[in-house]
């Protein structure tokens, strides 16, 4: 099963770095952890485009294998960077494996990658600083009190 390509694809890597957020300017960037089935959705509705290793093949076929997300592995490292128009990124976090200075081995044994446990947390950037928004927020609280005051008053006649 192919994913669409929709021109807003989801992002999909093993890591996160400033350079993947310099596109970005000033915005909000939100971070959930998601399951499979929530990415499968969004990767049906929007497209994925992954940003792995070569030596991070085994890895992707393993995250495929356990579950059947249908990644494209690709054949060299793709420099993806978040965007107004590509918002939404996908970090797919390992554990289990042995790292040096926090990056993962360019390769495992069979019963390394038989340990290893992922789960996905996903970044999404919103275009409105969080500021921009706090007070956007406040001014409708503030606007919202003032009609409920409005039309819950009593009359001194």
């Amino acid at each position: 099963m192919g994913y669409p390509q929709t021109g807003n694809e989801v992002f999909v890597s093993f890591s996160l770095s400033n350079t993947m957020l310099s596109g970005i300017g000033k915005g909000t960037i939100t971070r959930e952890e998601v399951s499979a089935d929530y990415l499968k959705n969004l990767f049906e509705k929007y497209g994925v485009i992954v940003s792995a290793k070569p030596e991070q093949r085994r890895l992707l076929e393993r995250v495929n294998s356990i579950y059947d997300l249908n990644l494209n592995i690709p054949e060299t490292l793709k420099i993806i960077q978040l965007s107004e128009k590509n918002r939404r990124l996908v970090i797919i976090s390992v554990q289990g494996l042995k790292r040096i200075n926090g990056s993962l081995l360019p390769q495992y044994s069979e019963e390394e990658f038989q340990e290893a446990t992922f789960s996905f947390v996903k970044y999404y950037v919103q275009s409105r600083h969080y500021d921009d928004l706090i007070a956007e927020n406040a001014k409708l609280k503030k606007d919202l009190e003032s009609e409920i005051s409005w039309r819950t008053r009593v009359s001194d006649i």
